[in-house]
């Protein structure tokens, strides 16, 4: 069976940008799980390693959301 439907109703198109933007904060969020023993032996300190890591991996949780918030847009009419 099939909706009542007109000639103006179009699925929700993928929106490229969010998709870039989900793939890229992705890979900063997994590049940041290993960069920990890295800033170490560049000279930082724990804690200071551990604050760039954390601000690092809260911004790229946000771009993620934001990504996937607006993975998908409505076509305008």
């Amino acid at each position: 069976m099939l909706a009542n439907t007109t000639g103006n109703d179009y699925p929700a198109s993928l929106n490229r940008l969010a998709v870039v933007g989900l793939v890229v904060g992705v890979a900063v969020a997994v590049i940041g799980l290993f960069a920990l023993p890295t800033l170490e032996s560049m000279g930082l300190t724990f804690r200071e390693a551990f604050l760039v890591v954390g601000v690092t991996e809260f911004s790229a949780a946000v771009v993620v959301g934001t990504a996937a918030y607006h993975l998908y847009s409505i076509p305008e009419e």
